[in-house]
């Protein structure tokens, strides 16, 4: 054990950014030396409350000589410029999903970093909830025995409410809005859960937002197993995060705050069993800044770096190149491309 910390400094702090903020101070391995925010008042009320200083823009936070790590919480279409500063400037990486736009970034970015030992983490925190570490448990343990499908919908209502960041409705800087938002925590997770896709096919509408952006999604999904996934994800719906697992002997049900475990006999219901993960809290965004701490110190390899990040990226890419074409998508064609 070591009492050394990874001294670092934050861009984006307001909003979500508050939450990585605090698991920062909560990871125990980490500790907050510079923060920059377009939003000079949360940034200056953040360098305050901890003792850290206020940068006045993203190349003074990167190449502070104080810092040895960057965490990007900034909107995605920045992130491939940021992530290469970073490597020049020699800080390890911890960027917030999406690890980019594209699939083309994603992989120019990983390029960026091999070979240069520095850590490079994407924050896909979903899969490290309680209740998807409780589901992939009882997967390995064949409690619902064969897996016969899964469906899953991640919405909010961000964008029927005010104070939306302009980016988010241009689907230039953010594409498919409610899937590379907000779905693509989803991807990762099934990916994580039950192994990859193969292939893709979305349908996507403008319903609500302006500037035509593609605010309601659904997709299907096939892993490389076989096993059908639908997905939906909106932007402008209330809020809804399930996911469910069948099987031929019970469904796993997935919610933020509790497991449900249904089992089946001869196709019907058993027995059903809740578990409670409210405790939780902010748990999994603790454990993900821990994560990247621990492998700055050990120089080990992150659960989600740069591969994990492009998987669930080139998934987003497919579903937009299906509903642009009207094609199911192959997932081999578009890393390929990429």
């Amino acid at each position: 054990m070591t009492d050394k910390k990874v001294r670092i400094g934050q861009a984006g702090i307001a909003n979500h950014g508050k939450t990585i903020v605090h698991a920062i101070r909560d990871a125990g391995n980490l500790q907050l030396v510079s923060c920059f925010d377009i939003n000079a008042t949360a940034n200056k009320q953040v360098a305050q409350e901890f003792s850290a200083t206020a940068a006045s823009g993203y190349d003074e936070l990167v190449t502070d000589p104080n810092i040895d790590a960057v965490a990007l919480v900034t909107p995605n279409h920045l992130h491939a410029e940021q992530v290469e500063k970073a490597v020049k400037a020699r800080k390890h990486i911890f960027v917030e999903k999406p690890i980019g736009n594209t699939v083309a970034e994603a992989l120019t970015m990983i390029n960026l970093v091999k070979g240069t030992n520095l850590t490079f983490m994407v924050g896909h925190n979903t899969r490290r909830r309680l209740v998807f570490r409780r589901a992939k448990q009882l997967l390995e343990e064949r409690r619902i025995g064969e897996i016969v499908a899964v469906e899953a919908n991640l919405s909010r209502p961000a964008g029927l409410q005010a104070g939306l960041p302009a980016w988010k409705a241009d689907q230039k800087t953010c594409p498919l809005l409610p899937m590379i938002q907000l779905g693509i925590h989803f991807v990762d997770t099934v990916e994580y859960l039950l192994g990859p896709v193969a292939r893709v096919s979305c349908f996507a509408a403008n319903i609500a937002m302006p500037n035509a952006a593609l605010d309601s999604t659904a997709a299907i999904l096939q892993l490389e197993s076989g096993i059908p996934v639908s997905l939906t994800s909106y932007y402008v719906s209330a809020d809804a995060y399930f996911l469910r697992i069948y099987g031929t002997k019970g469904t796993i049900h997935c919610f933020p705050m509790k497991l449900r475990l249904e089992l089946l006999e001869n196709g019907e219901l058993k027995q059903a069993i809740e578990e409670d993960t409210s405790s939780e809290g902010a748990g999994s965004y603790v454990l993900q800044m821990r994560e990247f701490g621990d492998c700055v110190l050990r120089g080990t390899q992150p659960e989600t770096g740069g591969e994990e990040g492009l998987r669930a990226l080139a998934v987003v890419e497919a579903m937009s190149q299906s509903v642009e074409n009207h094609v199911v998508v192959e997932m081999k064609e578009i890393l390929r491309r990429g």
